[in-house]
Parts: structure tokens; sequence; C-alpha cells
């Protein structure tokens, strides 16, 4: 596929993958749909997804955002109204994902096929295909389904927009994101806050928020009691999430079903089995590298930061008293 075949070979090398890779059957797949009013096809459809196969997107993607409206909406007519009808556009190589907004066509995710990894395909594919349960939470596949180019938060960032238009101007988020810009300032140094990052921030700390409630295998179907610390305050945890500024959607018109919405995406992985820090490549995978340029960041190699604990803390358990981290384990961590 990566090496751009011809129109009908990739439409076969697309179909082994939806019936190898997710389990489609033959009759399931639609090859050459019309649309409803006969103005054009779409070359494959399976359920809620629409597929439109290009020979070279790098010349052909203004062809995709021209015709993906119509393709969306089309299959869109019988679609349940719980399942988004999501439209991908590939040349083998390069994959785009949309959905419609209000009718707009809103990208939600981009991803550049590594030959020597396909796995990663069908991790960032997955979400959009076939959800699955209980899979293992690498640090991969978390970056893959939560990260810059997952189509996660495509769709979350493209609805935090949309909600945040309704209340920035509302006193208590004003409030809110004058302290997480004072903060920042004390931190930086200089006035690096902005919108797009506050929003980033808010999908990250939800994200991190739900994924720190499945580790202990609780609910998150209350945004409230999730965003507050309520959730793992009644399980006696104390300190460790607690209310903060990025619990503004809450305020605003869809923020609940947003926060469930993402809250029940973090399900599908097996977190209470989780052996390595996922968040830390969630965060890295969030964050652009010239962002991170601009804010100064360097990221600690796990190597160092391994060597520092062990030289630091020779006995890491004789740290934990009731439940709880000494103060000198803590300063570390």
């Amino acid at each position: 596929m990566a090496s751009r075949p011809r129109h009908e070979a990739l439409r076969g090398l697309v179909t082994e993958l939806l019936r190898e890779g997710f389990g489609a059957r033959f009759s399931e797949l639609e090859h050459e749909r019309y649309l409803v009013d006969n103005s054009g096809r779409i070359d494959v459809a399976w359920g809620a997804t629409v597929i439109e196969l290009k020979s070279d997107l790098r010349r052909e993607e203004r062809d995709v955002i021209a015709r993906m409206p119509d393709y969306l909406a089309d299959a869109s007519r019988g679609t349940p109204v719980d399942r988004i009808t999501v439209g991908l556009a590939t040349d083998g190589a390069t994959f785009l994902a949309y959905s419609l907004h209000e009718g707009a066509l809103a990208p939600i995710g981009r991803y550049e096929v590594e030959v020597d990894h396909p796995d990663r395909l069908l991790s960032w594919l997955e979400p959009l295909l076939s959800p699955v349960p209980e899979v293992m939470p690498t640090p991969i596949a978390v970056a893959l389904a939560f990260g810059r180019y997952s189509l996660a938060f495509g769709r979350a960032h493209a609805e935090l927009r949309r909600q945040w238009a309704l209340v920035r101007d509302n006193p208590e988020v004003r409030l809110k994101r004058e302290l997480w810009d004072g903060l920042l300032r004390q931190v930086y140094g200089d006035d690096v806050g902005s919108d797009p990052l506050f929003l980033q921030h808010t999908y990250l700390t939800i994200l991190v928020k739900a994924i720190a409630a499945r580790v202990l295998d609780l609910p998150v179907e209350d945004s409230s009691e999730l965003l507050s610390g309520r959730l793992l305050a009644n399980e006696g945890i104390i300190g460790a999430v607690e209310a903060d500024f990025f619990d503004w959607p809450l305020l605003a018109e869809g923020g609940d079903a947003l926060v469930r919405s993402l809250a029940a995406e973090t399900m599908r992985f097996r977190l209470r089995d989780v052996e390595v820090d996922v968040l830390k490549s969630l965060y890295e995978s969030l964050i652009d590298p010239d962002e991170r340029h601009d804010l100064g960041e360097y990221y600690t190699p796990d190597w160092l930061a391994a060597r520092v604990v062990v030289a630091a803390v020779p006995r890491p358990l004789a740290g934990i008293i009731h439940g709880r981290w000494c103060e000198g384990l803590a300063g570390v961590v």
C-alpha cells in the first residue's frame, strides 16, 4: 500500500486490510456505491465508514476536501445517532480522516504509513473501524489512540473549540484561564499561554483523570465526579486527582457528553494491567515539536531518570507509609 499502487490494486489491498485486520465480511463491504442523488460514487463503504481511494494525495487532497462532505452526508443517512460517520481518504501511503461538524468538513486525523510498523496503522484505524475492548496499554498504542494525530484528539479538539467559543467570556471560565496563564508565566518567565495550548491541556487533563480512574477499575460515567477528584477521594486516595482549571467544559453545552465520550475511549484499554508510564508517552505525543522548543522543554531520557532514582532512592518501598509516599521519595518523583 505504501508504494501508492494503482486504483484497483489499492482497492484490493484496502479490502484485504479490512477483512484480515478488522474482521469485515466481504458481504458487508460496498464498492462503488452511488450517492442517493447519483452525483458520485463512494469507493468503499463499511458500516459508518466511507473510504475514498486516490493515486497520490500529495496532488489530490483538494479533490478529497471538495467531495468528502457529500460522501459523509450520504453515509450518515440511516446511521444510528450514536455512531459518528467518518470518512477516510488514502493513497496507501497516507491516511486522512474527516467527519462532518454542523455540515462542514472537519479534519480529525492524519497518518503516514510506516512499512516496518504495520501494527501502528492498525492501532490508528482501530478506534474508527472496529473498537476492540481489552487492548494492552503500551506507550505506542496509547499515543496512537490519543496523540496529536489520533482520531480521538481530532474529534475532541474540534468540540473543545466550539465549547470554548460559547463560554470563554463566562466569569468563572475566564478566571480559570487567567490563573492558568499566571502559573505558566511563573514557570516559563514569559507569556506562553494561548487558547490552543489551554484547550490541549484540557484534553490531556480529562484523559489523565480518566486513565487514573480506569487503572483502579473505577467507573467513569460521572463527569463531575471524575474531573473534581471525588471519584478517587471516595476510594481513600487524597491529593492525586483534584479539581483544577480544566473542568470548564462542564459549563458548556455538550461538555458533559464530551468528557464522558473521552473517558469511555479509555475503557478499550486494560489499564488495570498497565506496566509502563503511558502518561509520559501521551504527553509527548500531544506537544508539537515547535511548541516544545518555544516552551524550552526537554524530556529527560528514561535511562537517566532511572539512574537518578536508583542513586537517590536505594530502598523505594521504605518510602511508602500507610499508602502515602514519604516526602523524600515524593520530592524525587
